[in-house]
């Protein structure tokens, strides 16, 4: 760091401030290069949702239906599962300057195709880029954490970038939707591709070299393309059962050539010399223990921001209004605890954090079991409310108590394994809501009861991760 200090002066205010600020080590990345990064990881976060709110704008336009148009929604989040599996073997191979820079130029550029696009196809190419840009920097940002940041700042930081993966997404479609009404839909694009390409050139100037050790290793193509189709298959068969039906060909046939290639991907893992998963992560059973608690978290929560908003519509007839404002409170939570739960993890530990988070969480859904009887707004919105502050204590939280006793060479893996599953777990829990949603009502449509039982889902999840939080979780 010194070396870089030197040879870089004007480098030297940005990357200021480094003092002995951990027990373990000191911080040998600087607090203004990963303001830097979180920043770039936010652009990125305000983008995942918000296609959602200018959908039927870009229909308008490029005359595609519903169904097609949705793929710039469904696109990214493919794209997520299948690149972040490939994080831990780029963290060894390359720079992670270079996988940084590289991955917010891309994202620029698949931004400026999005906003500058006057085809469906472009605004396609645009969120591809986008999906792959963002499957290399989020967990990357966290690898970088890990790896570079003493133990006992974690919490803080981890919960500081939680606004990256929390507070944006959620926020993104609110965003979206105030640009469209004044400049136009395309206003917000341009303005975070213009962002993104700043970025871009201010972390190719001040970002270091050598924040993570690189390695001379080889990519494993097979590994590649049973990952690829593997979790792939998997996530498009649960987006394909949402509209088409558990049992169609469009959800079973992914299902069957993703199952199969996900466990021919982790056989081929345990016998080869370079994985793209070293698998021995879950030999640390604090690791395992936190991966099912995150996929836990991500199932239970992920569907409910469609089943609530959809069941409280076209069930007890609230308005489109009324239904946004019951996820408010999800927005004001992840803004408010995601950095507040990491600041309390460093200062009083993980245990109470997690205990606590999952309390609520569980407190808040067990009521809204009776959502299809509820005609008080204010009633849905304290409950979502305790539910998302529950929700919103947990996610940094598991993710850094799980990873914190991995070896440093695991780090990677863990993270890439975490991330992976998590994505998966969300498509899963919420296709099962969506198709529980359906019990006893009009094909396409949803009933009081179907909502009941979607919600009672995520209390069982809900259930699981607090005996897991109160049985296995040590400071």
């Amino acid at each position: 760091m010194r070396e870089f200090l030197r040879e870089n002066p004007a480098s030297s205010f940005i990357m200021g401030g480094m003092e002995n600020v951990g027990e373990e080590k000191s911080a040998r990345v600087g607090y203004g290069v990963l303001a830097l990064m979180v920043f770039g990881t936010i652009l990125g976060g305000l983008l995942q949702n918000a296609v959602s709110t200018v959908l039927p704008a870009i229909m308008a336009e490029t005359h595609v239906s519903v169904g097609m148009a949705q793929w710039l929604v469904t696109l990214f989040q493919l794209c997520l599962g299948v690149v972040i599996p490939l994080v831990a073997f780029l963290v060894r191979r390359f720079d992670v300057k270079s996988l940084f820079v590289s991955s917010t130029a891309l994202f620029a550029a698949g931004t400026f195709l999005v906003a500058a696009g006057d085809s469906f196809t472009a605004m396609f190419i645009g969120r591809f880029l986008q999906g792959v840009a963002a499957g290399v920097s989020f967990p990357l940002i966290q690898v970088v954490v890990f790896q570079n940041y003493p133990r006992n700042r974690w919490g803080t930081i981890m919960g500081i970038l939680g606004l990256a993966f929390g507070f944006a997404p959620n926020i993104g479609p609110t965003i979206a939707g105030i640009c469209a009404d004044i400049w136009g839909w395309r206003s917000m694009f341009w303005a975070v591709a213009v962002l993104s390409a700043v970025v871009a050139i201010a972390m190719a100037v001040f970002l270091p070299r050598g924040m993570a050790d690189g390695e001379d290793r080889r990519l494993d193509w097979p590994s590649v393309g049973l990952s690829t189709m593997g979790f792939g298959g998997v996530l498009l068969s649960f987006t394909n059962a949402t509209d088409a039906g558990p049992l169609s060909v469009a959800c079973l046939a992914p299902l069957a050539v993703g199952t199969l290639c996900t466990v021919l991907f982790l056989w081929r893992q345990r016998r080869i010399p370079n994985p793209l998963w070293d698998l021995d992560a879950f030999h640390d059973r604090d690791f395992t223990v936190g991966t099912i608690m995150v996929c836990l978290l991500f199932s239970a929560f992920i569907g409910v921001t469609l089943v609530l908003p959809l069941g409280m519509q076209e069930v007890q007839g609230f308005s489109t209004l009324e239904a946004g404002m019951a996820l408010l409170p999800g927005t004001i939570a992840a803004l408010i605890m995601n950095p507040l739960s990491g600041i309390m993890m460093d200062r009083i530990g993980v245990r109470p954090v997690i205990c606590f988070g999952s309390v609520l969480l569980l407190a808040g859904t067990i009521p809204m079991m009776w959502l299809a009887q509820m005609d008080d707004l204010a009633l849905i919105m304290l409950l979502q409310g305790i539910r998302t502050f529950g929700i919103s204590s947990l996610i940094q939280p598991i993710g850094t108590w799980s990873v914190r006793s991995l070896h440093g060479r695991l780090i990677p893996d863990g993270t890439s394994i975490s991330n992976t599953l998590r994505n998966v777990a969300a498509a899963f829990g919420t296709s099962i809501m969506v198709l529980l949603m359906s019990i006893g009502g009009p094909i396409g449509g949803v009933s009081a009861f179907g909502v009941d039982a979607a919600i009672a889902f995520s209390a069982v999840c809900s259930a699981v991760l607090l005996v897991l939080s109160f049985a296995f979780v040590r400071k």
